[in-house]
């Protein structure tokens, strides 16, 4: 292949390869929500498939900041949230049966039936995880610091929770009491990856 094709053929494969893990991975589309059908932005951090319910949207968005701040501490940026309110929606961001689903540090997806302040709170914990220890320690840490915290401290009402989250959730809550005045982001990137 001669270098000038070999150039346009590389440069047009890079600039597919956005588009293509939009096609693909459905969750990543909460990093360019207002270009999926139906969605629009009328807030810079709050996207929706229904400007109608947009108040009771933010109100939830208030709780739940305020909820994971004070468990986590302050957010370093304002995360974004697409709430949606139709199973299509939902679908439409790959949550499938999940209540709400958090990006890394990009964003977060909430479903019709996610629309709860501990829901919420508990998805903004798994973005202040990533802020603070990073997308890639997300993915790696032990589940019962990941998960464990976010059910703790998003003061989830529902005990027991099935297996294997209620043991993962105990298991956070022993080790979190046992830190005393010790940084929660200073223990938690001391807990070694699995």
């Amino acid at each position: 292949m001669n270098p000038k094709r070999l150039l346009l053929v590389s440069t047009l494969a890079l600039l597919m390869l956005p588009l293509a893990a939009l096609a693909v991975v459905k969750p990543l589309r909460v990093v360019v929500p207002s270009l999926m059908p139906g969605i629009s932005c009328p807030r810079p951090n709050m996207c929706t498939d229904s400007v109608a319910q947009i108040e009771e949207a933010q109100q939830l968005y208030a709780d739940g900041i305020a909820k994971a701040a004070a468990a986590v501490g302050p957010f370093q940026r304002v995360p974004r949230v697409v709430f949606c309110t139709t199973p299509s929606c939902a679908d439409l961001f790959g949550l499938g049966r999940r209540a709400a689903e958090t990006v890394g540090d990009f964003g977060l997806i909430v479903a019709p039936r996610g629309w709860k302040t501990f829901y919420l709170a508990h998805e903004l914990i798994h973005y202040r995880q990533a802020e603070s220890l990073g997308n890639l320690a997300v993915a790696t840490k032990p589940k019962w610091l990941i998960e464990g915290m976010a059910y703790s401290l998003s003061a989830d009402p529902r005990r027991p929770l099935a297996a294997p989250f209620e043991q993962w959730r105990a298991q956070f809550e022993t080790w979190h009491v046992g830190l005393g005045g010790r940084d929660l982001w200073d223990a938690a990137r001391s807990v070694p990856a699995y």
